[in-house]
């Protein structure tokens, strides 16, 4: 990041720094009075009349000379003159001004074209005697910046000066040639003729009549039908005079489950029936679709593990788990979803052509991990086509990549990966065991996106291929774009708002990028033993999701139990698919209802928060959930049913705060129901901490809102809203004029 010095002040002010700089730097500038008041001292200097051009008052005095300034400003002074130079210019407005000026001439030089004077192009011709140059020649017709020729040389030097001062712009003159005044004229005809259509075509017009038809054939010839308006029905003198109708209002029904998920599913299969408009012919595809085929593709390496796949492709949801001991063998199936669950690392070693292996690490992580967001890591294998020794499709979570030598390797070969993420394709070419590769794809909604029971905003997809140690080859056929050798600690960015591949650029985070981040040694420890604990209790394939939903409310005397909840929270939602995850999201529900004193409810928040923004459809699925479990009362059934699902879509962002929306979070806080305010805190504490999951907040929010624990807790959170409403943001200064 840019420090707070003279010259990037300067480069801030002519904005010259890339986004990040830019935004650092001003919110340094915003928290320093001296910074804005230098910065205000600068622009009132370089637009003073009248200031001298800077003198030297003593021989050692090098800041008057321009070849200092320029030096200054080119970054390659030494220390003892960079700071003369600045104490200088922060102790003189002459110097100030002029140094301020070059950069912002400098900028402009190097960011706009500039046209010469035809008057000085020839001047610097004649410099050069003929014929080496040609000092007659005339390059265009343009005429001096007053408008007219004047024969007086000494007018002709004034009028040159004033060009200079025009950096090269054209004035329109009396001399202006007849031809370019009447291509001005016509330009300005055009536009009055274009206006005058628009605005005709704009005016309602009359209706035409209809054609003719052949006579006897032409219902236009019909007479209209007249309409008689019916006569009101007189009352009856010997009838009763009938009561007014009482009317009562209608009981309202009993939260009904499967009616909410009837609901649901009409929805998912709107949205599925969508279809998108057909842009017409298209280029033929550069990629051929994977092979559909069911076959052993690899095997598990690690034990013990929780990876699991669906091997029942008409029974999703059903997972069975791979490799229950050491000793099996049991393969991995192309075409199959192959999922390891939060928290899980393993290893699959994937059987390539010609015996050339490919190691993929299946990266599972939970917040207690690293708070990123990454949770399963869920990938489908598929037969390598000719020429690759892998091919998989990332469904979400994070992956790494390596060259696995086998028997018969005399020289590591190159290993060739295709991978399938969101639609894009990255062939990845890894050359030799030193090269780690690793690819990711999240999903998540951005604060302030457009929240529809229906159709709402879509989650925002981004993928990355990050090199994480060695060299790699990555190319992106369906974009035409290869690069023969990314260097380590070098990726490639890509998300589904932009549609872009971005060029290579440094990782802005290792500690996110590694595939074992650093933790305290008991601290990993203990969730290692928790982790393994679970994958031992699983011991047959299909009990993995009776394993967590046991373990998400384990007994008290339950070592680590906010932990052990916590995790198999993590991996339940993790189970939950679209088309059968009411059944697995209930318990989660249960726990988020519940006033149990511990912090399994915001890891549930956190869980739901990561699996709404999985797929367009969980939206509908989690709503008639949360109706179908009774969240509120009466009239304010799915409204807060609503605000939850809002909340879990991200209601605030976490760098720039809404302070109405934190109003909002603070009135949830104190008239809702629990899961309401559980995940009103949760936004609370994301904004306090800005980060997309935030590091859990160990408060009983469960207890009831009329008593003093919880006012205590209110009046805290009530000055952290109120601090955060205050926080700067940042705001860039004004681009200049033709940037």
């Amino acid at each position: 990041m840019p420090r707070l010095t003279l010259r990037t002040l300067l480069a801030y002010i002519d904005d010259t720094l890339g986004p990040v700089e830019t935004r650092s730097l001003g919110r340094k500038v915003l928290a320093s009075e001296d910074a804005r008041e230098l910065v205000e001292r600068i622009k009132k200097v370089t637009r003073r009349r009248g200031l001298k051009t800077p003198v030297s008052t003593h021989a050692d005095d090098e800041t008057a000379d321009p070849n200092t300034v320029a030096e200054y400003l080119d970054n390659t002074l030494d220390s003892p003159t960079l700071k003369q130079v600045e104490e200088t210019c922060l102790g003189s407005d002459v110097h100030l001004a002029e140094v301020a000026a070059c950069h912002q001439i400098l900028t402009l030089v190097l960011t706009e074209p500039v046209r010469v004077p035809p008057r000085a192009h020839r001047r610097m011709y004649g410099l050069q005697p003929a014929p080496a140059a040609t000092p007659g020649r005339r390059p265009n017709k343009t005429l001096p910046v007053g408008g007219v020729r004047l024969p007086d040389p000494a007018q002709a030097e004034h009028d040159e000066a004033d060009a200079a001062l025009l950096l090269g712009m054209k004035r329109y003159s009396a001399a202006t040639p007849w031809a370019a005044r009447l291509a001005l004229i016509g330009v300005g005809v055009a536009l009055v003729l274009f206006l005058a259509g628009a605005v005709f075509m704009a005016l309602p017009h009359r209706t035409l009549p209809p054609p003719e038809t052949t006579p006897g054939n032409s219902f236009a010839q019909l007479p209209a039908p007249e309409v008689v308006a019916p006569r009101p029905k007189e009352p009856d003198p010997v009838a009763p005079k009938p009561k007014d109708p009482v009317v009562v209002a209608p009981k309202p029904k009993e939260p009904d489950i499967a009616t909410a998920l009837a609901m649901a599913s009409a929805v998912i299969g709107e949205i599925a029936a969508t279809k998108p408009v057909d842009p017409g012919p298209a280029l033929a595809d550069p990629v051929a679709a994977p092979d559909p085929k069911v076959r052993e593709i690899g095997r598990v390496e690690t034990h013990p593990t929780l990876v699991v796949t669906q091997l029942d492709p008409e029974r999703p949801g059903v997972w069975s788990r791979i490799r229950l001991k050491p000793e099996d063998d049991e393969p991995v199936r192309s075409n199959l979803p192959v999922m390891a669950l939060p928290g899980y690392k393993a290893n699959l070693t994937l059987y390539g052509d010609a015996n050339r292996n490919v190691q993929v690490v299946l990266w599972g992580n939970v917040p207690e991990q690293l708070p990123y967001r990454v949770f399963e890591s869920r990938v489908k294998f598929h037969p390598p086509p000719t020429g690759f020794d892998a091919d998989l499709t990332l469904l979400g979570g994070r992956i790494y990549l390596k060259s696995k030598k086998t028997e018969g390797d005399k020289k590591p070969a190159d290993r060739k990966v295709r991978v399938r993420v969101a639609g894009e394709v990255w062939d990845i070419t890894l050359p030799d065991e030193k090269a780690e590769v690793l690819v990711e794809l999240v999903s998540w909604f951005e604060p302030g996106t457009t929240y529809a029971r229906k159709d709402g905003t879509p989650p925002k997809l981004e993928g990355r291929v990050a090199v994480v140690t060695g060299t790699a080859g990555v190319a992106a056929p369906r974009r035409f774009r290869k690069y023969e050798a990314v260097a380590a600690e070098r990726q490639l960015l890509w998300d589904s708002g932009s549609g872009g591949l971005s060029e290579p650029r440094p990782i802005g985070n290792m500690q996110d990028s590694t595939p074992t981040p650093l933790l305290e040694a008991d601290f990993q420890k203990k969730i290692a033993r928790i982790l393994a604990d679970a994958a031992d209790k699983a011991a047959d394939r299909a009990v993995a999701r009776q394993v967590m939903e046991a373990r998400i409310d384990p007994p008290p005397n339950t070592p680590d139990r906010d932990f052990v909840a916590r995790l198999a929270i993590y991996s339940l939602a993790a189970m939950a698919d679209s088309t059968a995850a009411a059944d697995m999201l209930k318990p989660l529900v249960d726990i988020l209802k519940s006033e149990v004193p511990w912090l399994a409810r915001q890891a549930v928040v956190t869980a739901l928060t990561a699996w709404v923004a999985r797929d367009r459809a969980n939206t509908a699925v989690l709503r008639a959930v949360l109706v179908g479990k009774g969240l509120g009362e009466d009239k304010e059934l799915e409204d807060d049913a609503d605000r939850l699902l809002r909340l879990l879509r991200g209601f605030v962002s976490a760098s720039k705060p809404d302070p109405d929306r934190l109003d909002d979070l603070m009135t949830w806080l104190t008239d809702r129901p629990v899961p309401v305010r559980e995940a009103a805190l949760w936004q609370v504490t994301a904004v306090e901490q800005e980060a997309w999951v935030p590091a859990p907040v160990d408060v009983n929010v469960g207890i009831g809102v009329n008593t003093d624990g919880y006012r205590a807790f209110l009046g805290v959170t009530r000055m952290k809203i109120d601090a955060l409403k205050k926080r700067p943001i940042p705001v860039p200064l004004p681009r200049p004029v033709g940037k």
